[in-house]
């Protein structure tokens, strides 16, 4: 019969289905590294991915990558700070900080940092462990903060505990790295 398509052409039909479809699902298909996640909104509403892959139709939906990785930078450098007694204090502290790796945290972290660059969300949570730190300070003196660098270290890790929660982060350390009197002057 005239009309029926040739036995070649429905093979080279095939075989271009069978080229052309897994190229188009793959470039639609997009991976989360170890140390990251996925968020995805859009259509089918939003979701997170972790250490996997999904596939992201174009026009009715979007992603950006959240970093997992550990966060670390100082806090307080180059405030004053003052003791219960009055004293001026240079206190430098590395914080190191993460996001929890678990959907709900993720995506509360999400809601903070998402189109925030690195530079910012350490900004962010360094400004938050800088108001506790000067609370913690100011109820403390200066030989507590000397001899008992660890004390003060929990204290921080539990005023910020709440708030950094909130954000969906989790504090891994916090460490006093220098502690220096400063005379009133500078």
């Amino acid at each position: 019969m005239a009309s029926e398509m040739p036995i070649w052409m429905a093979i080279l039909a095939m075989a271009v289905c069978l080229v052309v479809l897994p190229a188009i699902m793959a470039n639609l298909y997009r991976k989360a590294a170890p140390n990251e996640a996925l968020v995805v909104y859009g259509l089918r509403g939003p979701r997170i991915v972790v250490g996997g892959g999904t596939v992201i139709f174009p026009l009715v939906e979007n992603y950006r990558k959240l970093s997992l990785e550990l966060m670390s930078f100082e806090v307080a450098p180059q405030q004053k700070l003052h003791t219960s007694e009055g004293a001026i204090v240079g206190v430098v502290a590395l914080a190191q900080v993460k996001v929890k790796p678990n959907p709900i945290s993720i995506h509360a972290a999400a809601e903070w940092f998402l189109t925030k660059t690195q530079q910012q969300r350490e900004e962010l949570i360094r400004q938050l462990m800088e108001s506790h730190l000067r609370s913690i300070i100011g109820h403390l003196t200066v030989e507590q903060i000397v001899k008992e660098p660890d004390r003060l270290a929990g204290q921080m890790r539990d005023a910020c505990a709440a708030d950094i929660d909130k954000m969906g982060l989790e504090m891994i350390s916090f460490r006093i790295k220098e502690v220096r009197e400063q005379n009133d002057k500078g």
